[in-house]
């Protein structure tokens, strides 16, 4: 079996002290054989930066996915060619810098599809990423059999629906994007794991990670105002997946959670 261990969105510096912290426990207890998180709120909450990336990869994380926020910092652009194992969500524009899948060898010598897609309901009408999840798996060599897909999109609906266009072909669907962790984790009829959402590795004393009286000032008087990460309140939500190697297919699946 392969255990692999996802950690739900990164957000700030309280989400990157908690992985810190945390991760190389987590690794042993659950004896994880790849690590893969969710990075695009690293820097205050908004982007990543070069220099957080590998921060996050030196405390043991093993791939970065990421979003609609990717694109926030600008020194990203020429990073992204350079380290493969930050992923930006594959349904982006062709000739965008960066890739949105990446096969990486688990330390067990297993070799893992991970992919990254963004959807598109309430967020920018990029690619579809059906087609483009479609297109992705078809690109597999057969004998990559675990694959990941960090979906980071807006609508329960949309990555209910993805988690079902791709039960079978995958060994798990982990949505993302809205911070806050599902109460539907499970396995799909045809194998693949599934949560609507893995949830935020950050400060919950806030709004889905920003401070709570800035975002309750944005909604009494519809003015802009400048989003500035929580600090209080750290929590780290994720999902470990045990997952059959010879058929690509899930045996379980059960959220994690350091409060």
């Amino acid at each position: 079996m392969t255990n692999l261990l996802f950690i739900g969105d990164i957000f700030a510096s309280v989400g990157r002290v908690l992985v810190a912290q945390h991760l190389p426990e987590i690794v042993a207890a659950e004896h994880i054989d790849l690590t893969i998180a969710n990075g695009e709120n690293a820097a205050g909450g908004f982007g990543i930066t070069p220099a957080l990336a590998e921060e996050l990869f030196s405390f043991g994380v093993d791939v970065l996915t990421s979003g609609n926020h990717i694109w926030d910092k600008k020194e990203i652009y020429d990073y992204l060619p350079r380290q493969q194992r930050l992923l930006r969500p594959a349904n982006y524009p062709e000739g965008l810098p960066g890739c949105g899948m990446l096969i990486k060898e688990a330390r067990n010598g297993v070799p893992v599809a991970i992919l990254n897609l963004q959807g598109r309901a309430l967020m920018s009408p990029i690619d579809c990423p059906f087609r483009k999840a479609d297109a992705l798996l078809a690109a597999l060599p057969e004998n990559v059999r675990v694959r990941f897909v960090d979906f980071h999109a807006e609508l329960t609906s949309e990555k209910t629906a993805m988690g079902w266009y791709l039960d079978g072909r995958v060994s798990a669907v982990v949505g993302t994007h809205t911070h806050v962790p599902t109460a539907d984790t499970r396995i799909l009829p045809n194998g693949t794991a599934y949560p609507t959402d893995a949830g935020m590795t950050g400060p919950y004393t806030g709004i889905i990670g920003v401070d709570k009286d800035i975002i309750l000032q944005k909604f009494l008087t519809q003015l802009p105002v400048r989003m500035e990460a929580a600090r209080h309140g750290a929590e780290l939500h994720g999902v470990v997946v045990q997952i059959d190697e010879q058929t690509g297919r899930a045996t379980a699946i059960r959220r994690i959670e350091v409060l």
